[in-house]
């Protein structure tokens, strides 16, 4: 490992990644990681190249086996868009997939219906595929989730053929309500995920990339409550709540000027009154709070609720907030991981164009997993850069050819590198003194 300069540049395995700061100062301590880690391979006994050639090999085979089940199931949950919490076919697809191909599945998991587990194989490691499979209201499956989803289950599916007795468990969680609900919190919550030692999904995008860091979020909603009369007969005997809600937005317009450039802080007024000539006796507004660490989430909040009760004083009104939704925690990448996941995808001819890790950033509550345990999270790409999640045009890329094709390599290459750490322990020890070695959110 070398850090190259002061520009935010970590040099890994032959491996630019362009980081924030605070991840530079761990990097220089991670050498000293690896050595303490060190003594945990050294016991193992690792297989040779040619063995592991062969594992990576026979997963590779074994994806396009499966290949025409694989493309089936994400055609399915296509055509067949949920939304979050009710993504009841998708589920059933999926986890009656694992079943027939001998995985031990828990419906239910974490009090979600829509949620479950697929097991096989005993032992350490642990090696976990996450799949999404919710989609957008209006857009389908405009963030590709059919993909995500399916692609988790091929690599789950491959990993299982080069399983040995007592040598490591293949877990596939089915995750819902990614897109809004944050269904992997009280999955974390739950414990679902302990004793994993690797987890990991890939995410389709218009760009490969193998780590791209996402922010904390925490929904907020306020709402004020006033006193209609006449808007020009009688407004000296209204309290306007729509003002509050003004004044709220204004504030915070202002308070964003004096916050770091990492945070973001955005809305919309959800109600504004019912007709021009009454003074409105009700408004309201949604508010998204982020920040690329857990810490600043939670000294900004205060201040964003200061906003509110500053409205709500000048305008006379009375003012209630709200927090109805799961934080999302900020995502913590293994880079160590992600450099094992690189290689496996460029030997299967796909090329990564990383940017800069901390730029266009958004939030998933697959932060809250990688706080909990070592996870990455690589980009595939499967449109052209004009072309971003959310769009129209992206649904119509996670159906094309192209988009087909990534889901297949997304699975080759997870599976490939789950024959990476379950072969070769110093992997492993390497991963764990990474994600051990850096601070919370880091």
């Amino acid at each position: 490992m070398e850090i190259s300069g002061t520009v935010g540049v970590l040099v890994q395995a032959g491996v630019a990644w362009y980081c924030p700061p605070d991840f530079l100062a761990f990097s220089a301590s991670f050498d000293r990681l690896e050595a303490q880690a060190s003594f945990q391979a050294e016991e193992a006994v690792v297989p040779s190249e040619t063995t592991l050639h062969t594992l990576k090999e026979r997963v590779k085979a074994e994806v396009d086996r499966l290949a025409p089940e694989l493309l089936a199931t994400s055609q399915f949950l296509h055509a067949n868009p949920e939304l979050a919490y009710e993504e009841f076919k998708a589920a059933e697809r999926l986890a009656a997939a694992l079943e027939r191909h001998g995985f031990a599945v828990t419906r239910g998991v974490a009090g979600l219906p829509t949620a479950f587990t697929g097991r096989v194989g005993s032992g350490k490691p642990r090696i976990t595929f996450l799949a999404e499979y919710d989609a957008l209201p209006g857009l389908g499956h405009a963030c590709g989730h059919n993909l995500i989803g399916t692609a988790s289950l091929g690599a789950a599916l491959a990993a299982k053929a080069i399983l040995v007795p007592g040598g490591g468990e293949v877990l596939l969680v089915g995750c819902p309500a990614e897109e809004k609900g944050g269904g992997k919190i009280p999955l974390v919550e739950a414990g679902v995920f302990a004793g994993t030692d690797a987890a990991m999904l890939v995410h389709p995008s218009n760009r490969t990339e193998m780590v791209k860091l996402a922010l904390g979020m925490r929904e907020m909603v306020v709402e004020y409550f006033g006193k209609a009369s006449h808007a020009a007969a009688s407004p000296d005997l209204g309290v306007n709540a729509l003002d509050a809600v003004v004044l709220a937005y204004a504030g915070i317009s202002t308070l964003r000027q004096q916050v770091r450039s990492d945070a973001r802080i955005h809305g919309i007024i959800t109600h504004g009154g019912q007709a021009p000539n009454i003074i409105p006796d009700y408004a309201a507004a949604r508010f998204y709070v982020r920040a690329l660490d857990l810490e600043y989430l939670e000294a900004l909040t205060p201040r964003v609720v200061r906003c509110f009760e500053a409205a709500a004083q000048a305008t006379g009104c009375r003012v209630k907030m709200a927090f109805p939704s799961l934080t999302y925690h900020p995502y913590k990448p293994v880079y160590t991981l992600a450099s094992l996941f690189q290689r496996n995808l460029e030997s299967l001819g796909e090329a990564v164009d990383q940017g800069p890790v901390d730029k266009e950033l958004g939030s998933t509550d697959v932060g809250n997993v990688s706080q909990a345990v070592p996870t990455i999270q690589p980009m595939l790409q499967i449109s052209t850069r004009e072309v971003t999640c959310h769009m129209t045009a992206f649904a119509e890329a996670a159906i094309s050819e192209r988009g087909q094709r990534g889901m297949l390599l997304a699975a080759k290459a997870m599976a490939m590198t789950a024959a990476d750490l379950l072969a070769q322990p110093e992997h492993l020890a390497q991963v764990a003194a990474e994600f051990r070695g850096r601070g919370k959110d880091q």
